[in-house]
């Protein structure tokens, strides 16, 4: 470990081009863990902190900044491993914890949070056990304390009693702020972290969203979901202390930003054409919001303090890095020296300083220096108009140096499926695939999040329906583009994702060469017997939402239960210790094809002990990969075309 902290701690000065073109690098190295996930600079500019991962663990290694010299190291030789961390001021960091819960290999949050010296030393523990502990605010006063939410068991069933606390980053005594009025909240604070907003719900759909006087220390409800059907996110607080940002899910198109009052009174603040907000920016001295983000299509930052110094400084930077996203990470107390990050559609990521007295960028490490961003293929934003005339975005990668015409395509649907939605960012799967050759179609299906409150509910109780048409849509739509050669398509996902994979394979059975499914849900009825979502009321309020209950739809809309329809080669692989779509879910399709005398179509099947919902262990995901690769390669890849030229002959 240590000669692996101080060679990474050396900061590389450039990326390390090993491969020649894309198909030379190994599989392995896609999975490999990132050197660093954060970097971040002390308040005084003296000293970096990174966290640096590895296979075991994951270490908070505190250097120099003039020579980089490591100063402090906390490493844990039990199962726990730092998660995220924060300067608390100059002296002192805290730190979040997770762990391996049991056979489960992927770190887990603890809900524990540590605070140590720059040393390393005097390390301080607070929470854990069966109480939760988050990280609110870091105060950038100089000051020992923080500002921490906890979340505490609750008598009343499914709910977390929420508090929020001033911790000592030394002692890590703690004194009690205001305990939210409402269960499962989180707290809006303002940059003094005193407490002006608590937002939570009692339920499924059933959100409140309370305003704080600080005069009486009394809370005021001034939002509740069930009386007006409304959806509303608050995120931060304005500077003027009183009021605060929120998104609001309108009745079509997408959600707005507003800044609403303590009445609950809102002004509309931006809004996109299509996208939904999906992040806000802050000043360096975390007093302003000063740009919102878009990013459900092509990503879009509209500044809202064009004038203020930040907002030009960011401006300015992403300038230099044309066609990359460039954030802030965080900075200096003066705010001379900066540190931010730039990433793209081919870049894993950078971390760079910057200097507002000389105006200049040093390099400072990658997160996969190993990945060299000119050999990775780009990510397009398309779009078209599925059978009913509605638009659906969603991004096309085909391979470096390709035409982009007559390949062998993967159509690649999303988890989720209501909420998440896929962006333009990096991809380690996506890079992957079509470093061997594969063009990969990522449809934003009716459903996703990112597009507005309609477009996402237009999907509930649509799986295996209009869901699943428009990514049939999709499909179409490359092979009539010429993008996608008609006979080597398949269709691969994970989560959701995999069902749309193989109801995909049930409800077009001449479509698609063959399907894989990933940490799937193939048996909708299941849902409601196995599976972290229904072991809460809400979570079953959910699932009958969007899946209902007449039995016999759940099971037309299962591909388990429509395996006779189902004549392409299959590749169905679980996590052993999956909570949210047991392994359970694909031994019931397994059975079911059995059963259809139709086994010999399950080409791969086979649960990965120690793993759950999405692999992380290095080796697990090499055979994963490996799998998939060899799947393809033999339906829609080399061998198949080369077979087929064969047959012509």
């Amino acid at each position: 470990m240590w000669i692996r902290v101080c060679a990474m701690v050396g900061l590389l000065a450039a990326n390390v081009g090993w491969a020649k073109t894309a198909a030379d690098i190994p599989v392995k190295d896609f999975w490999k863990l990132a050197e660093f996930d954060q970097i971040r600079i002390s308040p005084d500019g003296k000293h970096l902190a990174a966290t640096v991962p590895d296979e075991e663990t994951r270490a908070l290694v505190v250097f120099t900044r003039k020579d980089r010299k490591i100063v402090g190291v906390a490493r844990f030789t039990d199962n726990r491993q730092v998660g995220a961390f924060a300067w608390v001021n100059n002296e002192r960091l805290a730190f979040t914890m997770s762990d391996r819960d049991g056979r489960l290999v992927r770190p887990q949050p603890r809900g524990e949070l540590l605070f140590m010296r720059i040393d390393g030393k005097e390390q301080a523990a607070y929470a854990g056990g069966n109480r939760g502990s988050l990280l609110t605010r870091t105060l950038r006063d100089g000051s020992d304390y923080v500002v921490v939410t906890d979340f505490a068991p609750s008598q009343r069933r499914e709910q977390l009693d929420v508090i929020l606390y001033r911790v000592n980053a030394k002692t890590a005594k703690s004194q009690r702020i205001a305990f939210s009025p409402v269960p499962n909240a989180g707290f809006i604070v303002n940059r003094d972290g005193e407490p002006r907003v608590a937002f939570g719900s009692r339920g499924y759909e059933k959100g409140e969203i309370h305003y704080y006087d600080a005069d009486t220390k009394s809370w005021r409800k001034i939002m509740n979901q069930e009386e007006t059907d409304e959806q509303i996110t608050p995120m931060e607080m304005h500077s003027d202390d009183e009021r605060f940002y929120a998104t609001v899910a309108e009745k079509t198109g997408p959600h707005g930003l507003y800044l609403i009052d303590s009445d609950g009174e809102r002004e509309l603040v931006a809004r996109d054409e299509v996208a939904n907000p999906s992040g806000l920016t802050r000043s360096l001295d975390g007093k302003e919001v000063i740009a919102v983000e878009f990013n459900a299509t092509n990503f879009r930052r509209q500044y809202l303090l064009p004038d203020h110094a930040d907002a030009k400084l960011l401006k300015s930077l992403s300038n230099s890095f044309p066609g990359q996203i460039v954030e802030f990470s965080n900075a200096t107390l003066d705010g001379n020296t900066v540190v931010f990050t730039v990433r793209s559609d081919r870049n894993a990521g950078e971390f760079y300083l910057y200097e507002r007295d000389s105006g200049k960028a040093t390099y400072l490490a990658s997160s996969r220096q190993w990945l060299d961003p000119e050999l990775m293929s780009e990510m397009k934003l398309v779009s078209f108009d599925a059978r009913d005339g509605r638009k659906i975005y969603g991004w096309l990668t085909v391979p470096k140096g390709s035409d982009g015409k007559n390949l062998p395509l993967i159509v690649n649907p999303h988890g989720g499926p209501h909420g998440p939605y896929d962006d333009w960012n990096f991809s380690m799967e996506i890079q992957l695939f079509a470093s061997r050759g594969y063009a990969v179609l990522q449809p934003n299906f009716r459903g996703s999040g990112g597009f507005g409150r309609e477009f996402e509910e237009s999907g509930y109780r649509q799986w295996g329906g209009t869901m699943q048409d428009d990514v049939t849509d999709a499909t179409l739509w490359a092979i009539k583009e010429g993008i996608a050669d008609k006979d080597r398509v398949c269709i691969y996902g994970a989560s959701y994702g995999a069902y749309a994979s193989l109801m995909g394979v049930a409800k077009e059975p001449d479509l698609y060469k063959c399907a894989i499914g990933f940490v799937g849900v193939y048996d909708l009825a299941t849902m409601y017997k196995r599976g972290d979502i229904r072991e809460r009321d809400s979570g079953v309020d959910y699932l009958e939402e969007i899946l209902g209950r007449e039995e016999s739809e759940l099971v037309a809309r299962s591909p388990a239960r429509q395996v006779d329809k189902i004549k392409v080669p299959l590749v169905i692989v679980a996590g052993g210790e999956d909570r949210r779509t047991p392994p359970k879910q694909s031994e019931i399709l397994a059975d079911a094809l059995e059963g259809a005398g139709k086994k010999s179509l399950l080409e791969t099947f086979y649960v990965q002990p120690g793993e759950g919902h999405g692999f992380y262990r290095v080796e697990n995901n090499v055979k994963l990969y490996d799998t998939f690769l060899s799947f393809f390669d033999r339906h829609i890849g080399p061998k198949a075309k080369d077979e087929a030229v064969a047959a012509s002959d």
